[in-house]
C-alpha cells in the first residue's frame, strides 16, 4: 500500500499588495498592483506535496466565501473530502505586502481555520494506515489533539509550526511528539529560549548547527530541518541502528546534491547536511510568499516517494534515512526556487517536470 499524506491545513484567500517597500508604523502607502489569490500556509504546503506526485488528503475548514479556493485545491491534485464548509465563518485571510525586491509581510485573519477541532481530526484519521504521514504547519486549531491521535494511529509527523506561536515554545504543544520539525531561524530561536543552558557557537552556520543540535537531542526527536532562506538550509538527521552502517551522499560523491553545495557530516547518531540555495538570479526573484511553504510540500512528497519505492520498510520511521532526507532537501530547494521566480502562492508553486527539469539544467 502507498504512503498518504494527510494535512491539517490552514486555508486563506490571499489579498497581495505590490508596494514599493514594507510599510513603516504611522505611514500610508499606495500599493501598485492588488491580486487575491488562494493560500494559507497548509493550503500551500498541501498543493506542493500534490504537485510533486504524492496522495494528499487536505483537513480543514472554510466559509462559503471560500469554496472557490477549495475548488482549486482538488483541481491540483489534492483531495477534499474532509475540507468542510461552515455557514456562519468567514474562511480565513492573509493581508501581504510585497515590496520590489520580492521580501513580504503578512497579516493573518484566521477564520473558519480556528475552527478545526478534534472531532474533525478523529474522523479524518479513521482513514489513515499506519506509517502514513500527518503535515503540519500552526495555522489552524487542534494541532496538539491531532498529534496525538496520529501518534495513537502510528502515523509519521512532520511539523512546520509556523507562525511560531506563545503556545509552542511554552511547551503547550507536544513538539517532542513529532518525527520531523522544520523550522526558520525565527522559529529555531523561538523554540530554543524555552531551554535552559543552549549555547550558541560564533558564525551564523555554527549558531544554528549548533542550536538545532541542542533542541533536537533535547526533545529527542528524528530530524530537525533549519531553512535559512538566501543561504540555504541545515538538516540533523538521528541515525538509528537500521540505518547507522548507511553510505552518505556528500558533495564530493559525486550526488546531484552538488549543484546546491550539499555537504553530510556524520557525528556520533547525529548527521549533519548542509544544503546551499538553488542557482536562481537574484533579478529573476518576484515574490517569497510561498517558497517555504514549496519547501515544506516538496520535502514530505519526496520523503513519502522515496519510503514508497522501499516497500519493505514502508511505515518504519526507521526507513528516514540520512540519504533520503538529503535528497528531499534537495528536491525542495530546486522547487521552492522556481516558486520565488513567480507571483502569490499556488500560482508560484511548480508541477513536478518543472522541477525535474531545473534539477537537471541547473537553469531557469
Amino acid at each position: 500500500m502507498q504512503l498518504k499524506i494527510y494535512s491539517l491545513a490552514s486555508i486563506n484567500i490571499d489579498e497581495v499588495y505590490h508596494v514599493p517597500h514594507i510599510v513603516k508604523p504611522g505611514e500610508t502607502l499606495s500599493s501598485t498592483q492588488r491580486q487575491e489569490n488562494a493560500g494559507g500556509k497548509g493550503a500551500n504546503a498541501s498543493v506542493a506535496a500534490a504537485r510533486a506526485g504524492a496522495k494528499v488528503h487536505i483537513v480543514g475548514k472554510v466559509g462559503h466565501d471560500g469554496l472557490w479556493v477549495r475548488d482549486l485545491l482538488s483541481s491540483s491534485g489534492a483531495n477534499t473530502d474532509l475540507v468542510s464548509v461552515l455557514d456562519d465563518t468567514a474562511t480565513g485571510r492573509a493581508i501581504i505586502q510585497v515590496d520590489a525586491h520580492g521580501e513580504n509581510s503578512i497579516v493573518l485573519f484566521p477564520g473558519a481555520n480556528y475552527k478545526v477541532n478534534k472531532d474533525d481530526t478523529c474522523r479524518a484519521f479513521a482513514q489513515c494506515g499506519a506509517g502514513d504521514w500527518l503535515l503540519l504547519t500552526n495555522e489552524t486549531t487542534g494541532v496538539a489533539d491531532a498529534i496525538a491521535q496520529a501518534r495513537t494511529c502510528g502515523m509519521q509527523i512532520l511539523w512546520n509550526p509556523a507562525p511560531m506561536t506563545a503556545d509552542v515554545v511554552s511547551s503547550k504543544q507536544p513538539v517532542d511528539m513529532v518525527d520531523i520539525l522544520v523550522l526558520n531561524e525565527t522559529e529555531l530561536l523561538a523554540l530554543a529560549r524555552q531551554y535552559d543552558g543552549i549555547g550558541m557557537a560564533e558564525g551564523a552556520d555554527e549558531k544554528y548547527t549548533s542550536i538545532a543540535r541542542q533542541v533536537l537531542d533535547r526533545l529527542g526527536i528524528r530530524a530537525i530541518i533549519v531553512t535559512l532562506g538566501g543561504d540555504g538550509s541545515v538538516g540533523l538527521v538521528r541515525r538509528t541502528k537500521f540505518n547507522s552502517h548507511e553510505v552518505l551522499v556528500s558533495s564530493d560523491s559525486g550526488s546531484s546534491s552538488q549543484s546546491v553545495a550539499s555537504n553530510a557530516k556524520s557525528d556520533d547518531d547525529i548527521v549533519v547536511i548542509r544544503m546551499g540555495c538553488a542557482p536562481v538570479k537574484k533579478e529573476l526573484v518576484r515574490d517569497t510568499t510561498a517558497a517555504g511553504d514549496t519547501w515544506v510540500g516538496y520535502f514530505t512528497a519526496e520523503l513519502v516517494r522515496l519510503q514508497n519505492a522501499s516497500p519493505e520498510s514502508v511505515g518504519s520511521l526507521a526507513s528516514i534515512t540520512p540519504t533520503m532526507v538529503e535528497h528531499a532537501m534537495t528536491f525542495a530547494t530546486f522547487a521552492s526556487g522556481i516558486a520565488v521566480t513567480r507571483l502569490g502562492a499556488f500560482p508560484s508553486i511548480p508541477e513536478r517536470h518543472e522541477v525535474e527539469a531545473f534539477f537537471k539544467s541547473k537553469k531557469l
